[in-house]
This record gives C-alpha cells, structure tokens and sequence, in this order.
C-alpha cells in the first residue's frame, strides 16, 4: 500500500502519515489507538509541565541549568501551600468538573478544563497577596510566571 493510500484509509491522521513513511501502521482501519491511562496521562502532563517551566527559566531568566533546578525545588515545597490556601473554588469561572486548584503557581499552570471566563476573585487569594501577583485569570491565562515571562517576549 502506497504511503498517501494508507493515509487517507487508515482514518489516523498525520501520525499515521508518519508511521506509514517509515512502512509502520499507527491502526487498523476503524480501529482508534490505544488510549493512556488516565493517571499515565496525568504524570506526562505534570512531566511537561515541570520541564516548559524549567525551559522558561533558562531561557527566558538566563539561569543556568542548576540555578532552575534549585527553583524548581522552591517551586515544588511552595505548591501544597498554595493549593492550601487557594480560594479558586470559590471563583465564578471554577467549573465543579475540574479538580485542581492553585493555578496561580507555576507548577499547577492553567485548567484543563476550565475554558470560559466569568469574574476573578484572584485578587481576593490570600495567595495572591502574599506572593505579590499582579495578574489574574491564572485558570485560563496561564500560571503568574508565565503570563509575566510572556510579557518578556
């Protein structure tokens, strides 16, 4: 079967293009790939997460690879007392299907699930105050830090 041929029968998007190129199969016809387990899911989200931080800070900062570290460890003792304090329940845009909270923290970053905007009460987190943030919408707007570090360009 021709690579183009296999592209348009398989129904596996460019991915499949791409196996295809190198004479793999990404499915069977009909057949949708293997879902991840949602906890696998959850642990490669965290992982990305961590690591776009940590890029974030190299590059963007200029730290070199073990001052990021040594912030990423700050980061990782600080979330628990960030969630703790958290009042994103609260918040008219917090949806009940999302369980997180503490999007405010760099670790956390935006929902998942949350994607419309009905008022902040940001402002109001005693995180917020204590941790000097200046912006808000961190549910959907991204993490302090990002949304500081984008300002950087």
């Amino acid at each position: 079967m021709k690579r183009r041929d296999f592209f348009e029968k398989s129904g596996c998007g460019l991915f499949g293009l791409m196996l295809a190129f190198f004479g793999l199969t990404a499915c069977k016809k009909g057949e949708a790939p293997a879902e991840e387990s949602t906890a696998a899911q959850a642990a490669k989200e965290e992982m990305s997460q961590k690591d776009m931080i940590k890029k974030l800070l190299m590059e963007k900062k200029g730290l070199s690879a073990e001052e990021a570290d040594a912030q990423m460890a700050e980061f990782e003792e600080k979330v628990s007392m960030v969630k703790t304090m958290c009042i994103c329940r609260t918040c008219p845009t917090y949806v009940s299907e999302e369980s997180e909270l503490g999007f405010c923290h760099p670790l956390v970053g935006k929902s998942k699930v949350i994607t419309g905007e009905k008022g902040c009460v940001c402002p109001n987190c005693p995180v917020y105050k204590q941790m000097s943030l200046k912006n808000g919408y961190y549910c959907t707007r991204k993490s302090e830090m990002e949304q500081e570090m984008a300002k950087i360009g």
